[in-house]
Parts: C-alpha cells; sequence; structure tokens
C-alpha cells in the first residue's frame, strides 16, 4: 500500500490514477493522519506542500520512506525535504506514459 499526502485535487486525482495501476493506495489529508496508517504501507508520497513545511521529526513517524513528486519545486523545497529525510524528490513528467514509467521506477526502487 502506497500513502498518498497531496493538497491539489487535480494532482491527487493524476497520482491516485497512476499509482492505482499498479499498488492500492490510501490518500492522507496531512502527515500526521499519514503517520497513523503508515504502519501497513510500504511507501509515503508527498505533494509539493507538504514538503514544503516537512520536518525530520515528521518523516521519522512515518517509519517508511517517503519521496516527494511536484510541478517546478523549488529548490528551498527540495533541501528542506532532502534534510527532513525524504528519499527522493521527482519532478512530475507532464506525458502519462512517463508519470507511469515514474510510479514503476519508485514501485521497484521501494522493493529492492
Amino acid at each position: 500500500m502506497v500513502i498518498l499526502v497531496e493538497d491539489s485535487p487535480y494532482e491527487a486525482a493524476l497520482a491516485y490514477l497512476a499509482l492505482s495501476t499498479t499498488t492500492p493506495v490510501v490518500r492522507a489529508p496531512n502527515l500526521r493522519s499519514a503517520a497513523r496508517i503508515a504502519p501497513g504501507a510500504r511507501l509515503a508520497i508527498l505533494g509539493p506542500r507538504t514538503m514544503s513545511r516537512i520536518s525530520n521529526r515528521q518523516v521519522r513517524a512515518l517509519g517508511i520512506p517517503a519521496v516527494g513528486i511536484g510541478v517546478r519545486l523549488s529548490e528551498a523545497d527540495r533541501r528542506r525535504a532532502f534534510a527532513a529525510g525524504v528519499r527522493a524528490v521527482y519532478e512530475r513528467p507532464r506525458g502519462w506514459k512517463a508519470y507511469l514509467a515514474l510510479f514503476e521506477e519508485i514501485h521497484h526502487a521501494v522493493q529492492a
């Protein structure tokens, strides 16, 4: 199972559709909620707003790997996410096939 923490309804819908082709997905409204359901999950995918406010304590509370995906992410948000313990940050591809391929890549990396 993958936990999706994304504020944008549009981005959440895209990610949900792409992820649900390979794995069960649960959407969490925030990191606190994500931490409560994390014991049954393998990965948390964070949106840009979540990454811009994340702390190391929140990533540790998840207890599972976290990656970020967004469009036009600032360098400051990327640095903050990495400093907090997010494993990887990806720019969302524009094309659907490339987006599906990104999730396949993430999925295989987490299983390894």
